[in-house]
């Protein structure tokens, strides 16, 4: 009897949201996998979603705790090598690493990329007569060239305008900011009729004022 293997359809927003996981934070390991994160539910969620049984292992870092699950059985790596072939990945540290090619929810995608590769805070901000307030401010992170992609995609999404990708001190990552009434517009986009999200992620997006 042949192996039954996971069907990914990454058309719907699961399936998009699983494969922007991937992307974010898989390496490759030998004839297998690593997947990697500082938080636990990522991980189990990729775990969970393609039934693999090994156990998610708890390691030390530069950067604290980190959470890995290693993906080396033929019957786990096959379907998640033919699903990131279909769609053009390149390796972690690739100097170009593009979106991804082909049909697949931009929405579920770039959210799973935002709840994993940015950051939310609030900044003092000058008004025109010198008076500093409180601003929201949502930073993305990644490759230039995925980010060119992903920048023209939320602009036509969303009505924004196209940003320009910010400078960081590794030459091959940009970043994508949005200010103020933007980040709501964004986050507005990403969680329209998602069907999965991480909880805090989603509240710390949402919940700044």
């Amino acid at each position: 009897m042949a192996k039954e293997q996971k069907v990914i359809d990454t058309t719907t927003d699961t399936g998009g949201y699983i494969l922007g996981l991937l992307w974010g934070s898989l390496s490759l390991y030998e004839n297998g996998f690593w997947f990697r994160h500082r938080d636990r539910w990522y991980v189990e969620t990729v775990k969970s979603y393609f039934g693999i049984t090994a156990v998610v292992q708890k390691v030390s870092s530069g950067t604290g705790p980190q959470y890995r699950l290693k993906i080396v059985r033929p019957k786990w790596v096959e379907p998640i090598s033919s699903l990131l072939g279909s769609h053009n990945w390149q390796p972690r540290n690739a100097q170009e690493r593009p979106y991804p090619s082909g049909n697949l929810s931009d929405r579920g995608f770039i959210r799973a990329w935002v709840e994993m590769h940015s950051s939310v805070d609030v900044i003092q901000a000058r008004h025109r007569n010198g008076l500093y307030y409180p601003q929201k401010r949502l930073r993305i992170y990644g490759n230039w060239a995925l980010l060119e992609e992903m920048n023209y995609i939320l602009s036509a999404a969303t009505g924004l305008r196209l940003r320009k990708l910010q400078p960081t001190e590794n030459k091959i990552t940009k970043g994508l900011y949005y200010h103020g009434y933007n980040v709501s517009v964004v986050s507005d986009w990403l969680y329209d009729g998602a069907e999965i999200w991480h909880p805090k992620s989603r509240e710390k997006l949402v919940g700044l004022p």
